[in-house]
């Protein structure tokens, strides 16, 4: 049997073949290679904006135990992107034992785990009403519920809350959380000692202010500072296995030293770490938040240490 002579279009029939199947295992490898960078990739991604999510929101936790009187955070929803991330979470007042919703807050994370400086210092839940800087309320835009203010003891205001009459207005019912603001700086033993309702206060507000600042703040102010503004802690916290244990100044110092160390909000932990420290001999509380109803309320009038007073959420108990 004669073979079949090789004839040139045979060869080139042969070469182009050999080139599909290249191209073909080229995409398949392509295509292979693209499925295991990115399944990798975003299995990579994940554990890194996971643990950067549980740094920054242990670090906002925190954040919390020394700003904004009251409120507790919980209903976290979290979305992840390309090495960032945001979580949103629920805000709630706590008035004796009444839940009073008071908005949510977005927090934007980096893959270090630090939440954007901008989203700790955005405040979306205030607005101001009033025709005047004597009338001037600030008040919750998710409830209604008035915001409390705080008064410096080293300065002076156009106008100062003295909300006693609200109080006395109240219904028998109602159970409510106010601000006072002290006459000077105190000790949390000196208070514990002067104000009657020592066991109603929930919270401390501690001067943010250092010395050099009285010369620099001179003059006469608007109007206090909102409760979404000013920082403090709790007087009493969760240890070990869930016992209520009283808090202190060192216990302050002792949050402010753990913040710091997660490396969040260095702009608001480090001038409060140094005001402390300096305010610490003459006492760093110049106010404190109460909590009760409107007959335990109304002694407060007695405290001659008090020199504003300015009423916060209402309760009622339907």
């Amino acid at each position: 049997m004669k073979n079949k002579p090789f004839e040139s279009n045979d060869i080139e029939e042969i070469v182009n073949k050999a080139k599909r199947k290249s191209v073909l295992r080229n995409i398949i490898i392509s295509t292979i290679s693209l499925v295991f960078v990115g399944l990798l990739f975003i299995f990579v991604n994940g554990q890194i904006i996971n643990n950067a999510h549980s740094k920054a929101a242990d670090s906002n936790r925190l954040l919390y135990k020394i700003s904004q009187p009251n409120i507790q955070i919980g209903g976290e929803k979290v979305d992840y992107g390309i090495l960032s991330g945001s979580y949103t979470y629920n805000k709630y007042k706590l008035i004796e034992d009444k839940v009073i919703p008071w908005g949510q807050d977005i927090r934007t994370f980096n893959a270090l785990g630090h939440n954007a400086k901008y989203s700790a210092l955005s405040v979306y839940d205030e607005v101001r009403v009033g025709e005047s800087k004597e009338e001037y309320r600030h008040y919750n835009t998710t409830n209604g519920q008035r915001t409390m203010h705080f008064y410096h003891p080293w300065f002076e205001y156009t106008a100062i809350h003295n909300d006693m009459d609200l109080i006395q207005n109240a219904p028998d019912d109602a159970v409510m959380e106010i601000a006072i603001s002290f006459d000077q700086s105190y000790s949390v033993s000196e208070i514990q000692e002067f104000i009657k309702l020592n066991k109603k206060i929930t919270w401390y507000w501690v001067n943010d202010y250092k010395q050099s600042a009285k010369e620099q703040l001179k003059g006469l102010h608007e109007s206090g500072t909102t409760a979404s503004y000013v920082y403090g802690f709790n007087v009493t916290t969760l240890k070990g296995e869930g016992d209520i244990v009283a808090q202190n100044e060192k216990d302050f110092l002792a949050i402010l030293e753990e913040l710091k160390k997660t490396g969040n909000y260095d702009f608001i932990i480090d001038n409060l770490l140094e005001s402390t420290k300096e305010n610490m001999k003459e006492g760093i509380i110049l106010g404190a938040v109460v909590t009760g109803t409107k007959e335990e309320l109304l002694k407060l009038k007695e405290e001659k240490h008090i020199r504003a007073i300015s009423l916060g959420a209402v309760a009622r108990e339907y």
